[in-house]
């Protein structure tokens, strides 16, 4: 039972590891764009207006036609400034909700999968001494208690009353709780081979996992006295840390399976193979304990 929630979370990734694309950039990039659009239609409206300027004691009626096209400069350009305005809020919004959520779903995740690992060790110890096997536990337990959800709904919501800076308090939460979670799981991956050996099993063949320690009050210094210009970089790095971090979970994740996994021979092809599968997943020869199969068949 132990074994099939192990699977059960690595089968989950697909749905709580969601992988951020840089199509998503466009959320930092796209307010300094418009506000270079603005400028650009404000320049170009004075400038379009001077000779309409010049003309004033001319005839009324060429006054009146310079002024009314001057008025409808203004309000196209206003109403691309609201337009502008609420686009980049709402995906601003979108894409915090994105980022929290996908955090809180992994983490979740992850804390099941941990719980799992150490229960399943525990329950096939092959010793007396199960002190890895209880560190294991403890970190299990320190992320429940730490590692909790963020309400992805209400900063997004927020983000469209006050932008700027809830942007800043959520990319300074996120690039924290990355840290400390990837600070955990290291601990957590150096004791799982001598956990493995207390329950009787091979050590893993555990990957070398990338780590993400940036300081986050740093960047946000910088994204200050830049007037946002560092922000851009700081967004690019949620999006790739958090990707990177799911890749390099999933190939943990898959070599401590097949590590738990009984393995057995194929009577066939002689390859290495699940335990208890009715065919090979290799050659597709029957096993055996599966002539019920055969039978029917």
């Amino acid at each position: 039972m132990l074994l099939r929630r192990v699977e059960a979370e690595n089968r989950r990734r697909a749905a709580t590891d969601r992988r951020m694309g840089y199509a998503w950039m466009i959320v930092p990039i796209l307010p300094p764009l418009v506000i270079i659009a603005l400028v650009a239609a404000i320049v170009g409206l004075v400038v379009s207006s001077l000779p309409n300027l010049q003309q004033i004691g001319t005839a009324a009626s060429g006054v009146t036609s310079g002024f009314a096209g001057a008025v409808a400069a203004i309000i196209v350009v206003y109403v691309f400034a609201v337009f502008a305005f609420y686009v980049v809020l709402l995906l601003g919004a979108f894409a915090f909700y994105y980022l929290i959520d996908r955090r809180n779903r992994h983490f979740r995740r992850q804390q099941l999968l941990f719980s799992a690992i150490p229960a399943y060790l525990l329950e096939k110890g092959a010793s007396n001494t199960h002190e890895q096997i209880v560190r294991l536990a403890e970190f299990s337990e320190d992320s429940t208690f730490e590692e909790v959800d963020r309400p992805a709904g209400l900063w997004a919501i927020a983000s469209l009353f006050a932008a700027p800076i809830v942007e800043f308090i959520v990319a300074y939460n996120l690039t924290q709780d990355l840290r400390k979670h990837e600070e955990r799981q290291m601990a957590f991956q150096q004791t799982l081979p001598l956990a493995f050996e207390e329950a009787g099993f091979a050590r893993p063949s555990l990957p070398s996992s990338r780590s993400h320690s940036r300081d986050a009050l740093l960047y946000v210094v910088l994204s200050a006295i830049t007037a946002g210009i560092f922000w851009i970089y700081w967004f690019y790095t949620l999006l790739r840390d958090y990707n990177e971090h799911f890749n390099d979970q999933a190939v943990f994740e898959d070599q401590v399976l097949a590590t738990l996994k009984p393995i057995t021979t194929c009577v066939s092809c002689h390859g290495s193979i699940p335990q208890g599968v009715k065919f090979c997943p290799l050659c597709g020869a029957a096993q055996a304990g599966s002539q019920e199969t055969l039978t029917h068949a």
